[in-house]
């Protein structure tokens, strides 16, 4: 589904606190050559994968989760206007 950059980072934080353990949230822009994913790991803990400008992983909680989102979708996607969020399995 598309967002609105503007409300990103808060529909991000709403669909992150709903993810199921081994699940990811994917976030992409138009040309899907920069993403940013929120891994949720078997222990409840949260993987934040950066890959486009940066190739970052960040370990947080759902408390940090947030701060370090606006900072990625900052950096990641400067001039996009439209997002693309979408939530899978991870892969084994």
């Amino acid at each position: 589904m598309k967002i609105s950059s503007r409300s990103a980072v808060k529909t991000a934080q709403a669909m992150v606190k709903r993810l199921k353990p081994g699940s990811q949230l994917s976030i992409v822009n138009f040309k899907k050559d920069r993403s940013v994913r929120v891994v949720r790991d078997h222990d409840s803990g949260l993987l934040v994968v950066e890959d486009g400008f940066r190739h970052v992983s960040q370990k947080t909680d759902d408390m940090a989760v947030g701060h370090i989102l606006k900072d990625a979708l900052h950096y990641e996607f400067p001039r996009s206007h439209e997002l693309g969020f979408s939530v899978s399995r991870v892969p084994d």
